[in-house]
């Protein structure tokens, strides 16, 4: 039941106080007068929205003072005459759905003055009952908040326009936050409001987080230095906060509290842990590198260094921050070095790798692989510069080793063809054209080499090659370049030369070699065949000058060995035709272009033919017959000689086979000349008996010539083949006996039947100068040979003269032009 008072009209505090003491209606009244907020009391009902609401009753004086309204118009009306259109909606649906429950509210509104200015004001509605429990009236408490609605505005403007995250905290719970906690921590303003800040603070970070609050509240000029914490994000994750906290002001309106500015500096600190972590790493890396390393300055004064740097250079870490890298470089490098570092530092380049020297301690050199970095600042400046400093030393050995190996011979130690031919082409280069300071290149090849391989063996062989090249270095200037092109060819180049200076130096190496090399307590004399060549200025090239020089080594061969010679046109002719002739044997041979001719040996006594040397023609087909010195010594050079000597003795079987068919019978031992290469052939022999079977020719129709040089080859071999041979009754013999190897006490070692006297030895018997030697070599060689029992041939009899003095001195046997030229037919 709600009463609303006699007629309606305003009812009075007696009213209020039904059955109270008078002196309490004074005193209430006086209380509700005098009260700086306003009392407004309206009926119960009604309650409905349509109807504008209960109506009021009761107004105190502090209602005038705050909308400007008198009581007597306000009397009677609704109080939504005061409410503003502005006015927030859901604050109006939250005070109606209190009044229908019949419950207490307190809500803020903008209300609206007589005068149509507007204000803020926080309205305590609370219901009143009778003693039945009939709820009769509402009592509303209103007072002006105006100002601080109008802080709280500002706040919430500055919330909701920041970026930042800011939280309005009173006694350290969130009463306000920006709308950047939705991007920050994952909540909604309305959702961060009422929680305590430091429950969203991590918990090993409260104490600055309480630090930061306290200062807060004390006076401070300045800017407070901010204090970086965690706070929990939503999804469980930790962000990393930086915080400013400053104090709110209090007012009369009670608002306090301090304001937190939360920055995100999350990924500033994940750089910086990982920077950290970098750095930590980028330590370690560097103080336990396994090469050195260095922080310089950019004039290169060491500022930091490394473990391995220290060990590298001998030096403690306190000594090497005292030098620069200048103090440790080889000064022969500091020019080059100090070029590269001034490109790095002058923005040249950011990184440089060149090789140089460094010192250790001790004095020694340490090849360097040193590579430099450029560090920037911001503005792209040089400031620094990180070294690594890689120890090449082993390396830079070996590439020396390598780099001398490829350009210079395993054996000898001379330079090789590759090294000789570019020195020979600088110094054709830097010739100065006037001609009077030539190139000269004198091509060596060693006489007979072969034979000293092949009768001391080729380690020997090579053990005479290399005394020979250090015997030419010896004898050379500073200037010239000695080389070894490959088997036995030596090379020497000299520079401001001429054809006396070349002679001269050629004449040095032939001095040099003048004493027999001695290997193994073995000497073993050694000549060469040179051959000079001198540049023509601004005309010559290394190959040309090369080639001719060759040429002219071939003509001193052709001229008889150790000697040397001028290169001219008609060397180089003799030499192509000889380089011809070689390559055309080969098919010479298969083509049949090749015939025997055989020469007759006579009985100086009874001036019979006792036997014919059969002699090698070859019928070219555009050069005509050439005589077997024209390519004998071809066949030997390609490797011919034992199919060469396999084809002659097949004619000679065949000869010899063919006249016994005839009935006509050979007329003495028919002798074929042997190469060394054929008696190294251990089925030499064993071949030589095969064709003796398959011809039916008896051992005894043949006979071998063998130099004395060639006998000497693979003496072990050679007996055995000269054993089996002699076994088949085939005859041996020894030609030209005085020139080769070996001595008057050897011959009896060996199982031969004759020796035939070398030819140079006859012709000086008409020669006055040398008449006196020869008769002497002949005499002894008859007369050893004769108590061998060995029969003995001179050969080359030209002459009466020679044949009778031969005669008289007991010689059995002679050839020669004399008794008759080789012939296709003789027997």
């Amino acid at each position: 039941m709600v009463d609303t008072g006699t007629n309606g009209s305003a009812i009075t505090p007696q009213e209020l106080s039904d059955g109270g003491v008078l002196d309490r209606h004074a005193l209430f009244e006086s209380v509700v007068t005098h009260a700086g907020d306003v009392v407004l009391v309206t009926g119960a009902e009604p309650i409905d929205a349509a109807s504008g609401g209960p109506k009021v009753v009761y107004v105190n004086p502090a209602f005038t003072r705050m909308t400007g309204y008198e009581a007597h118009e306000i009397l009677g009306r609704t109080p939504r005459i005061l409410q503003s259109p502005a006015t927030d909606r859901r604050e109006l649906d939250r005070l109606r759905a209190a009044l229908l429950a019949w419950r207490p509210i307190e809500v803020e509104l903008l209300n609206v003055r007589k005068d149509g200015s507007e204000f803020w004001a926080q309205i305590s509605i609370t219901p009143v009952a009778d003693r039945a429990g009939h709820f009769t009236h509402w009592i509303a408490i209103q007072r002006e908040i105006t100002e601080r609605k109008r802080r709280e505005l500002g706040i919430k403007t500055m919330l909701d326009s920041t970026s930042d995250l800011l939280l309005v905290l009173d006694d350290g719970r969130v009463t306000a936050a920006s709308t950047a906690s939705r991007a920050i921590l994952g909540y909604e303003p309305e959702q961060v409001q009422g929680r305590s800040f430091e429950d969203l603070v991590h918990p090993g970070d409260p104490a600055p987080t309480r630090a930061i609050l306290a200062g807060a509240a004390v006076p401070h000029l300045g800017t407070r230095a901010p204090v970086t914490v965690r706070v929990k994000h939503r999804d469980g994750t930790w962000r990393w906060l930086e915080l400013q906290a400053s104090q709110l002001t209090k007012d009369e309106d009670g608002l306090t509290g301090v304001v937190v500015a939360c920055a995100d500096v999350t990924d500033r600190v994940r750089v910086e842990e990982e920077l950290e972590v970098t750095n930590g790493r980028f330590r370690s890396a560097f103080d336990d590198a396994p090469i050195g390393m260095a922080i310089t300055s950019l004039t290169g004064q060491f500022l930091q260094v490394n473990n391995a740097l220290c060990d590298l250079l001998g030096r403690t870490p306190s000594m090497m921050l005292a030098h620069s890298v200048q103090d440790v470089t080889h000064p022969d490098d500091v020019l080059h070095s100090e070029r590269q570092r001034r490109a790095l530092t002058r923005g040249a380049q950011d990184t440089h790798q060149h090789e140089t020297r460094f010192l250790h301690s001790d004095g020694t050199v340490v090849g360097i692989l040193h590579s430099s970095s450029v560090v920037r600042d911001a503005q792209g400046t040089p400031t620094l510069l990180i070294d690594h400093v890689e120890d090449i030393t082993d390396r830079q050995n070996l590439e020396a080793r390598l780099q001398h190996q490829a350009l210079h011979d395993t054996l000898t130690g001379l330079p090789n063809r590759a090294l000789f031919m570019d020195r020979l082409e600088r110094a054709l280069a830097s010739e100065d054209g006037s001609g009077s300071a030539r190139v000269a290149v004198l091509f060596c090849d060693i006489d007979r080499f072969k034979t000293i391989n092949d009768t001391f063996g080729h380690h020997v062989g090579d053990l005479v090659l290399t005394s020979i090249a250090q015997r030419i270095q010896s004898v050379l200037r500073p200037t010239d370049t000695a080389a070894r092109l490959g088997g036995d060819e030596l090379t020497v180049l000299c520079t401001s030369s001429s054809a006396a200076k070349a002679q001269d130096t050629a004449d040095r190496i032939r001095a040099a070699l003048a004493e027999p090399v001695t290997i193994n307590e073995a000497q073993i004399p050694v000549t060469l065949s040179m051959g000079i060549a001198l540049s023509a200025p601004g005309r010559s090239t290394a190959e040309q000058l090369l080639r001719d020089s060759d040429d002219a080594m071939y003509a001193a061969k052709g001229s008889g060995r150790n000697r040397y010679t001028l290169h001219d046109e008609a060397h180089s002719e003799s030499i192509r035709r000889r380089l011809q002739l070689k390559a055309a044997l080969p098919d010479a041979i298969l083509q049949g272009e090749l015939s025997l001719h055989y020469q007759p040996q006579i009985d100086l006594n009874t001036e019979e033919q006792v036997g014919s040397e059969a002699l090698v023609r070859w019928h070219h087909p555009t050069l005509g017959i050439l005589m077997p010195g024209e390519f004998i010594e071809l066949a030997e050079e390609a490797g011919l000689m034992r199919h060469l000597g396999r084809w002659v003795l097949g004619e000679v079987m065949r000869r010899v086979a063919l006249t016994g068919r005839r009935g006509v019978g050979a007329r003495g031992v028919i002798w074929m000349n042997t190469s060394a290469s054929e008696l190294d052939d251990p089925d030499f022999a064993v071949g030589v008996e095969k064709a003796l079977s398959q011809h039916g020719v008896p051992g005894s129709a043949l006979g071998f010539e063998i130099t004395e040089s060639v006998l000497m080859t693979n003496l072990g071999r050679a007996r055995g083949n000269l054993a089996l041979l002699r076994s088949l009754g085939v005859q041996l013999a020894i030609d030209d006996f005085g020139t080769g190897y070996s001595s008057l006490s050897y011959i009896g070692q060996f199982p031969v039947d004759t020796i035939k006297i070398d030819s140079s030895f006859i012709a000086g018997l008409d020669s006055p100068a040398r008449r006196r030697e020869s008769f002497a070599v002949i005499t002894a060689v008859i007369s050893l040979a004769h108590s061998l029992g060995l029969t003995v041939v001179a050969e080359g009899i030209e002459t009466q003269t020679q044949s009778m003095i031969l005669h008289g001195l007991g010689c059995d046997q002679g050839q020669g032009y004399f008794f008759g030229k080789p012939r296709a037919s003789g027997t």
